[in-house]
C-alpha cells in the first residue's frame, strides 16, 4: 500500500476524512423516534454499518433493547464476515442481555475472520470467560488463553486483555506465567502503582521474593520522589514518546495533590500529547482528546482563563474535528493580544483548513501595520505578517496586489533573496515565465552568493532549492539541475540528502538516484556526516529512498535490491517489508514470497492501514478474493477515504461478482480526486456502466 507514513508511493496530499459524519448518522437514526426501523429499512440491504450505528444509538435507552438486537442481527446478516459488526453484536448480548452463549459464537466467528485484530482477540476471550461454569470450563479458558496469548504478540501494552490473562493464569494457579504476563505489563507502563503492586504479590506467589522485593523497592523510590522531581520524571518520559508512563506519573502525582493546578493541567496537555502521537489507533485517539478537554476544562476558572491554557483547549478542539470552536477561541485571543505571533501561528493553520483567506489576509495586514521594526521582536512580527499577506493574496487570486506589497517591501528594506524569490515564484504561477527568469538571474540569488556564509555562518541552502524548484517548474530542468549540482558540489552527506529530498517531493525520483548514490559511496567512504544517527542507520535510511526512487522509475530489480538490501540492515523494518511486498504483488511477481513480507509487516504494526491494504492486495493478486475483501474491508476502516484502498475494494468486489458495491467503491474513489488513479477508476467505472 502507497501511504507517506507506509514508506510507499506518495499520499501526502490526499485528504483523509471520515466516511458519513456522526451528527448525520444520529439525525438519520433518532430524527424520528417512532420510524427508526423504517429509516433503517430505507437504507440499501447491504449496508450492515448503517444499521450497525444505528443499533448502537438504540443500545443507549433501556426501552429500546428489543429494537437494538433487531437491528445488531440485521447488521451482521447484510454483512456476515465483517469481524467489527460480531463483535458489536455480541458484547451487546453480552453486556445488556446476559446470553453469553450467543455472544461466544458471533466472537468466534470473528476471530476465525481477523485472528490478529486486536479488538477481536480482547473481546472473544472476553465473552469466553463470562461464559457459565461446566464440564468445558477447562477447554473454553484453553482458548480463551489463546487469544489472549495471540493479544499479547501482538499489543503487549493492552492493559485489560493482559490483566485477563493475567487473571486467568492465576486462577489456574500458574503463577510463574501469570507473573511474567504481569511484568512484562509493568514495563509498558512504568510508574503505574496498582500494577507494580499487583506484581509484587504475583512474584511472592510464584516464589520470587527477590523480584518482588525489587518491585517494591522502585515502588519505595517513587513514593520518595518530591512533586517537583516527579513532574520532572514524567517530563523526561514524554520527551522520548511515552507518553502512557508519562501519564501514569502525573495520575499519582494528582492522586496526592489533588488541588495543584499545574500537576492537573500537565496531566491534560498529557492526554492531549498521546492523542495526537504518531501510532495512536483512532479510537484512543478520541478517548484521549475527550480526557484532555474534560480535565482542562474542570481547572479552575482562572486557570483556564491563562493564555497557555485556552492554547491547549484551541488545540484539543481542533484536534478533535471541532475546528469553528477552537478558531473562535484562537481569534478571541488573538485579538486580546494584540495579533500575538505565537497565536497567530496557532489560528493561521485552521484558517487554513477552512479557506478563510481573507481573514488570514485581515491578520497579515495588522502585523505588518503594527511592527516596530527597530526590534529584533517587531521585525520577525513584520516578517510573518508580510508572508501571511502575500500568501494569502496568492490564494485570493489577486497576484498583482501581491507583487505590489513585495515591490513595496524591497523598496524599503532593499533587495534580498527571499524577496527575489518570492516574486519570482509569483510571476511563475501569474504565467509570466520571462520576468520569472529574469527575475532568478538577478545577484542577490546568484548560486556563489547564496553558497557563502551569510550572517549565520551558514550557506543560504533553503534559498537554492527554492531556486531550483522554480527552474524546474518553468521548465529549465538543465539550469534547476546546475544549482543542485553547485550546491551538493562539496560531497557533503547532508547537502546530498538535501538534494535528493527535495527532488523527491517534486516527484523528481530518477533526478534523485545519483546524489543518493553519492551520498551513499561517502559513507561507505568514511566521511563525516555531521548528523546524530549510526551509520547503519542512515544507510538503511538512503537505501530506502533509493528503493523507492528505482521503483518510481520502473527500475523494479534495482528497487528489488536496495529493499533487501534494508532488511539485511535492519530485519524488523516494517515499512521495507510492506514496501517491497506491495511492489511485488502489484507487477505480479514473486507473489508467495510478497505475501510473506507483507504479513510480517502487518504482524509487527496489525492497525497500519496501509499495511494491511497491501496484504488485502497480494491475496487479491493471489486470487484469494474472499480473504482479500475481509484485509481490505479492515484497511477502509483504518484508512477512511483513501482513494487507493477503495479502488483496490472496488477490484475485489468486482471479482466477487458484487457490481453494486464495485461501483459504490469507485465512485467513492472518484470523488477524492486523487491524480495518482484517477484515470484507472474512471475505466472501471465506464467498464462497469457497459455490463
Amino acid at each position: 500500500m502507497d501511504h507517506e507514513e507506509a514508506g510507499f508511493r506518495s499520499l501526502s496530499g490526499r485528504a483523509l476524512r471520515g466516511a458519513v459524519p456522526v451528527a448525520a448518522v444520529t439525525l438519520l437514526c433518532l430524527g424520528s423516534q417512532s420510524t427508526v426501523a423504517q429509516e433503517a429499512d430505507a437504507a440499501p440491504a447491504e449496508s450492515g454499518p448503517f444499521l450497525f450505528t444505528a443499533a448502537r444509538l438504540l443500545a443507549a435507552e433501556p426501552d429500546r433493547v428489543d429494537e437494538a438486537l433487531d437491528l445488531f442481527e440485521r447488521a451482521v446478516a447484510a454483512d456476515p464476515d465483517a469481524p467489527f459488526l460480531r463483535i458489536g453484536l455480541a458484547e451487546f448480548l453480552a453486556e445488556k442481555l446476559r446470553r453469553f452463549d450467543e455472544a461466544a459464537e458471533h466472537t468466534s466467528v470473528a476471530y476465525r475472520l481477523a485472528p490478529d485484530d486486536v479488538d477481536v482477540l480482547r473481546a472473544h476471550a472476553v465473552v469466553l470467560v463470562s461464559l457459565p461454569g461446566g464440564g468445558r470450563r477447562g477447554e473454553v479458558l484453553d482458548q480463551a488463553i489463546e487469544a489472549l496469548e495471540r493479544l499479547r504478540r501482538l499489543a503487549p501494552s493492552d492493559i485489560d486483555g493482559m490483566m485477563l490473562l493475567y487473571r486467568i493464569r492465576e486462577r489456574l494457579e500458574e503463577y510463574e506465567e501469570a507473573a511474567s504476563v504481569l511484568e512484562e505489563l509493568v514495563s509498558y507502563h512504568n510508574g503505574h502503582r496498582q500494577l507494580q503492586g499487583l506484581l509484587v504479590d504475583a512474584f511472592r506467589r510464584a516464589g520470587r521474593d527477590d523480584r518482588a522485593e525489587a518491585v517494591r523497592n522502585e515502588m519505595l523510590r517513587l513514593d520518595g520522589l518530591s512533586l517537583e522531581a516527579r513532574m520532572e520524571l514524567a517530563h523526561r518520559e514524554s520527551q522520548r514518546g511515552n507518553h502512557t508512563e508519562a501519564i501514569e506519573l502525573l495520575e499519582g502525582a494528582v492522586a496526592e495533590h489533588p488541588e495543584n493546578i499545574a500537576v492537573r493541567g500537565a496531566l491534560a496537555e498529557e492526554y492531549f500529547r498521546r492523542g495526537v502521537a504518531e501510532g495512536t489507533s483512532s479510537r484512543q485517539r478520541a478517548e484521549d482528546l475527550a480526557e484532555a478537554l474534560d480535565r482542562l476544562r474542570a481547572l479552575p476558572r482562572a486557570a483556564r482563563a491563562d493564555p497557555r491554557a485556552r492554547l491547549l483547549e484551541a488545540r484539543i478542539l481542533a484536534e478533535s474535528g471541532r475546528t469553528s470552536e477552537a478558531i473562535e477561541l484562537l481569534e478571541n485571543l488573538t485579538r486580546e493580544s494584540r495579533d500575538n505571533p505565537r497565536i497567530v501561528r496557532e489560528a493561521v493553520p485552521l484558517l487554513m483548513r477552512e479557506g478563510e483567506w481573507s481573514r488570514i489576509r485581515d491578520i497579515g495586514q495588522r502585523l505588518v501595520d503594527r511592527a516596530d521594526r527597530s526590534t529584533d521582536e517587531g521585525s520577525q512580527s513584520a516578517d510573518l505578517g508580510l508572508s501571511l499577506l502575500v500568501e494569502a493574496l496568492r490564494q485570493l487570486g489577486e497576484l498583482d496586489e501581491a507583487l505590489e506589497v513585495l515591490e513595496a517591501e524591497e523598496q524599503r528594506a532593499g533587495e534580498s533573496a527571499e524577496l527575489v524569490l518570492s516574486q519570482a515564484e509569483l510571476l511563475a504561477e501569474a504565467g509570466r515565465k520571462r520576468r520569472a527568469m529574469a527575475m532568478l538571474r538577478r545577484d542577490a540569488v546568484a548560486n556563489d552568493r547564496l553558497l557563502r556564509e551569510n550572517d549565520d555562518g551558514e550557506p543560504e541552502l533553503p534559498a537554492l532549492v527554492r531556486k531550483a524548484r522554480l527552474y524546474f517548474d518553468l521548465g529549465a530542468d538543465r539550469l534547476a539541475l546546475r544549482v543542485y549540482e553547485d550546491l551538493a558540489a562539496d560531497g557533503d552527506v547532508r547537502r546530498l540528502m538535501l538534494v535528493s529530498e527535495s527532488c523527491r517531493e517534486q516527484g523528481l525520483f530518477r533526478e534523485s538516484i545519483p546524489f543518493l548514490l553519492r551520498a551513499l559511496a561517502r559513507i561507505d567512504a568514511g566521511a563525516e556526516t555531521g548528523l546524530d544517527v549510526e551509520r547503519d542507520a542512515l544507510r538503511a535510511a538512503l537505501r530506502y529512498q533509493l528503493g523507492e526512487a528505482y521503483e518510481r522509475s520502473r527500475r523494479y530489480d534495482e528497487a528489488a535490491d536496495q529493499f533487501q538490501a534494508v532488511l539485511a540492515l535492519q530485519p524488523e523494518n516494517s515499512h521495507a517489508m510492506n514496501y517491497l511486498g506491495y511492489m511485488w504483488a502489484d507487477n505480479g511477481e514473486n507473489l508467495e514470497q510478497a505475501l510473506e513480507l507483507i504479513r510480517r509487516a502487518v504482524d509487527l504494526d496489525p492497525n497500519n492501514g496501509a499495511f494491511v491494504d497491501s496484504l488485502g492486495w497480494a491475496l487479491f493478486r493471489l486470487g484469494e478474493f474472499e480473504q482479500a475483501r475481509r484485509h481490505l474491508e479492515r484497511a477502509n476502516q483504518l484508512v477512511p477515504r483513501d482513494s487507493t484502498i477503495l479502488e483496490h475494494l472496488g477490484d475485489v468486489y468486482v471479482a466477487l461478482g458484487d457490481p453494486q458495491r464495485a461501483r459504490e467503491a469507485y465512485e467513492q474513489a472518484l470523488a477524492i480526486n486523487d491524480e495518482e488513479n484517477v484515470e484507472s477508476v474512471r475505466r472501471k467505472l465506464s467498464e462497469l456502466s457497459r455490463r
